[in-house]
């Protein structure tokens, strides 16, 4: 049986794997990453482009299930809802991690004999470049992953109990005789 604590279990891990992704893009470029940088953001691009897959995966999945007697539960419909808005943000951090392999290019680049002056300028932009590229690619996943705990929480709580629909006999209250007043009086 397929419960709201396995929905749960998978946001939670998708925002595990979001989280670590983030983690592992660089902080800052200032210091040099040399040729290990370009092969730093494959690794990345490569991670989250399997991530967006599977949330396209995910989707066209719960597309094709039948909707007679009643479809999905509205649980798992809500978790593959935020796993799409959540595909939504890594896909913009793929982009900005796509941007940034211009940079780590220009970075990679064989120094001008024409304008050295010119190339300490270029470095010095591209670095700031990348670290406004993967810092924005670091805040995109660690949104998407804090919406994904959030709504985790959401679907690991119990829902409530329905209102039961036969109605009860209301029974008049008992007026309590005399004896039972004067005992009550008497203590």
């Amino acid at each position: 049986m397929y419960s709201s604590l396995d929905d749960s279990a998978a946001l939670l891990s998708i925002a595990d794997e979001l989280y670590g992704a983030a983690a592992e893009i660089p902080l800052s470029t200032t210091t040099g990453y040399g040729i290990g940088l370009a092969e730093d953001v494959e690794d990345q691009v490569r991670r989250l482009g399997l991530l967006l897959s599977s949330f396209a995966n995910t989707v066209a999945v719960h597309s094709r299930a039948p909707r007679t007697l009643g479809g999905p539960p509205a649980r798992t419909h809500l978790k593959v809802l935020m796993e799409a808005h959540a595909a939504g943000a890594v896909g913009k951090a793929l982009a900005n991690l796509a941007e940034a392999m211009v940079h780590v290019a220009l970075l990679q680049d064989t120094p001008s004999d024409y304008h050295p002056a010119g190339r300490a300028e270029s470095i010095r932009s591209a670095h700031a470049a990348l670290d406004n590229l993967f810092g924005t690619a670091r805040h995109r996943l660690h949104h998407a992953a804090r919406q994904l705990h959030r709504s985790a929480d959401h679907l690991g709580r119990p829902a409530a109990p329905a209102p039961s629909r036969t109605a009860e006999p209301r029974v008049a209250p008992r007026q309590p005789d005399s004896t039972t007043m004067r005992r009550s009086l008497n203590r």
